[in-house]
């Protein structure tokens, strides 16, 4: 197939299936795609977005009259609502339907039995969408589950062993699980790091965001765990580079960086010699590091022979590269990374997706350190679909930078104050673990551990 026709086809964020909706009959899980009024009237930053909670139901309501909601991208429209929904849009005018529920999976069972572990039972409360305290929890679980078992598949890798690859779609479902759970618990998960596994972290990064960043362009279950996967194992051929040149604390000289260029080649082969991996994953472990202008390697190959996968995977892949702490660099603030992207979108990266990418990541995402514009520091604690300039933030220093006796949530969407009575507004951005936050310690104090 053409690779334009082949990116025109996959790429289904902009075509939508309306339905318009009396404000009245919003419900959480609903997509929302048009007002009845331009966007630049409102108070909406972003032109579509998924209705979470109930606070976001009544800020539509508050503003719209009514809505048209996009059925493709709403969640959980089971097939008797969905024949409900087409006939009623047939008919034209407002149609009024209750939320759907969806009734709990089956147990996963055993995912990887020679390792002795379980991801949990996949149960349910009520709808799939949880809020973000419940759903940080198993999130955690699968997360720290899945580390061990990527860790065991690289060091598999090095003794000649091949790749598990029911374990590690099994892991991918997971993870596909909990970020169609919660988006933001998952990713958030992705900012604690450990320079000293910074390998094994940043394959299970991508692949994590690499589902986020699907789901925001509307794929389906099975393209999510698709380009899951193709995110967990685009970076395997790095267990055939030597150490010396992998782990080096310092700029590689030509000769090493050639010893590095190798690894793309060398997971093509590991993946090759891998029973039921799909050629996308082939794809992307071969081609993650390729330039739409065809400055990348190995192939040096330009857009046309760019698939979609690849060009998502690699999104990711650089956005946590730049962000990720390593054992002789620290990793750069979301906001600085996102900018270099951005920069480089449609030379390097394909320029609609790069759109989307930084709309699903967000300017301020959860766990980022900002500074007020009054000096005080906090931690992003809580973004909206509508607000996302303007998060929750929960205030750990004063403004001489000393430990509150008490920590404050602020929320950037309301007026809000502080003790001189001016708005509080965010100032800029820091590094991870600036100030000395440990964002561990508040994942751990969210999820109960």
């Amino acid at each position: 197939m053409d690779r334009k026709l082949e990116l025109e086809q996959a790429l289904t964020y902009d075509k939508v299936e309306k339905l318009k909706v009396d404000v009245s009959n919003l419900e959480v899980g609903m997509f929302v795609c048009e007002l009845d009024r331009p966007w630049k009237d409102s108070p909406f930053v972003f032109q579509g977005f998924l209705l979470r909670n109930e606070k976001d139901v009544a800020s539509v309501a508050e503003n719209c009259k009514w809505v048209y909601i996009d059925v493709v991208r709403s969640i959980h429209i089971d097939p008797k609502k969905r024949r409900a929904l087409d006939s009623a849009k047939k008919g034209g005018g407002i149609h009024s339907f209750s939320a759907v529920t969806v009734e709990p999976k089956k147990t996963r069972g055993s995912l990887f039995s020679r390792f002795g572990k379980v991801f949990g039972s996949g149960k349910r409360k009520g709808k799939e969408e949880l809020d973000f305290a419940q759903a940080l929890k198993p999130a955690v679980e699968t997360r720290i589950q899945t580390d061990n078992l990527v860790k065991t598949m690289m060091n598999e890798i090095r003794m000649g062993k091949s790749i598990d690859t029911p374990a590690a779609k099994e892991a991918v479902a997971a993870c596909v699980d909990n970020v169609m759970m919660n988006k933001d618990a998952s990713l958030l998960l992705t900012r604690l790091r450990n320079k000293d596994e910074y390998t094994s972290e940043h394959s299970l990064n991508v692949a994590v965001i690499s589902i986020a960043f699907g789901r925001h362009l509307g794929m389906n279950r099975t393209q999510l765990n698709e380009v899951g996967l193709c995110g967990l194992l685009h970076d395997m051929g790095k267990m055939l580079t030597p150490e010396e040149v992998l782990n080096k604390p310092g700029r590689l000289t030509d000769e090493e960086m050639e010893v590095m260029k190798r690894h793309p080649g060398d997971g093509k082969e590991i993946l090759l010699a891998t029973k039921d991996v799909m050629d996308h994953v082939i794809d992307v472990a071969w081609g993650h590091h390729e330039r739409l202008n065809g400055s990348g390697y190995p192939r040096g190959v330009n857009a046309a022979d760019i698939p979609l996968y690849t060009r998502m995977v690699t999104i990711a892949d650089v956005f946590d590269a730049i962000t990720g702490d390593r054992v002789y660099s620290k990793g750069e603030t979301a906001e600085k990374a996102l900018s270099i992207i951005h920069k480089e979108s449609g030379n390097y990266y394909d320029a609609p997706l790069v759109i989307k990418f930084i709309e699903n990541i967000g300017t301020y995402p959860l766990g980022t350190i900002v500074e007020m514009h009054n000096g005080e520091i906090g931690i992003v604690v809580e973004n909206s679909p509508t607000h996302r300039l303007r998060p929750k933030v929960k205030l750990l220093l004063t403004e001489e930078k000393r430990r509150r006796e008490e920590p404050r949530i602020v929320d950037l969407s309301k007026p809000d104050r502080d003790l001189q009575n001016r708005p509080y507004m965010i100032k800029t951005s820091h590094l991870p673990g600036s100030f000395r936050i440990d964002l561990s310690q508040h994942v751990k104090s969210y999820a109960g551990f």
